[in-house]
């Protein structure tokens, strides 16, 4: 037993020098660390964003070349741009900027839009998606199934070609204070990406705001 007391005694902690410099040591790594972290994350959310809205370019491209071999090609008297939500899975198409004529005739063949082409009220993807083969927004709405919550705009010129889309992840209402991406911008191949007035410093990025665009916009004066 005495020997056990002994050996107990004989063992040594940390001294309070010792446990400073740990202290210390973990403190600058954390200060070097964070800020790289912090970096990779918004990168990552960037990434992710650009993905989304290469993805809605790439399904109403498809939806338009499937028109146009239906003989029911796109037919627009100037640049137009459309808007489309996605809450909660909920899929939802409003008429943007432009010439589109949402309120008297369809876009594609100057249907009623009761049977046209471009809209079908809203799109649920947890339920049966109807007219995925004639209708844009349940067509973005099943090929897109996964994306849950975004605020997207398609812009298409004259021709019927889109010429961009900006997706904003993660809420299916305009961010406020922030000035999307336009038309122009993707002319430009850039944008500012301003917030409150204010030019961002990064890509992709307007004050708290990430914003996806596709072609992939460089920071700059559109």
């Amino acid at each position: 037993m005495i020997k056990k007391l002994q050996a107990l005694k004989a063992k040594k902690g940390f001294t309070l020098v010792e446990l400073v410099v740990v202290i210390a040591i973990i403190g600058v790594l954390a200060a070097i660390l964070v800020p790289t972290m912090m970096g990779v994350v918004q990168d990552s959310r960037i990434t992710s964003a650009n993905t989304s809205a290469q993805q809605v370019r790439d399904r109403t491209t498809e939806f338009f070349t499937k028109m146009d071999a239906a003989k029911a090609s796109l037919t627009l008297t100037g640049d137009s741009s459309v808007i489309v939500k996605v809450t909660n899975g909920v899929w939802t198409m409003e008429k943007g900027a432009g010439a589109l004529a949402f309120n008297n005739t369809d876009w594609l063949d100057k249907s009623s839009n009761t049977t046209g082409h471009w809209q079908d009220g809203s799109v649920d993807v947890s339920g049966t998606i109807n007219g995925k083969d004639t209708l844009l927004l349940p067509y973005l709405a099943d090929s897109l199934s996964d994306l849950k919550n975004a605020y997207i705009v398609i812009y298409i010129n004259t021709s019927g070609k889109v010429v961009g889309v900006v997706s904003v992840d993660g809420s299916s209402d305009a961010p406020t204070g922030v000035t999307l991406p336009n038309a122009a911008s993707f002319a430009a191949g850039r944008d500012n990406f301003a917030s409150g007035g204010n030019n961002s410093t990064k890509a992709g990025v307007a004050g708290n705001v990430v914003v996806g665009t596709a072609p992939a916009l460089t920071l700059g004066n559109p």
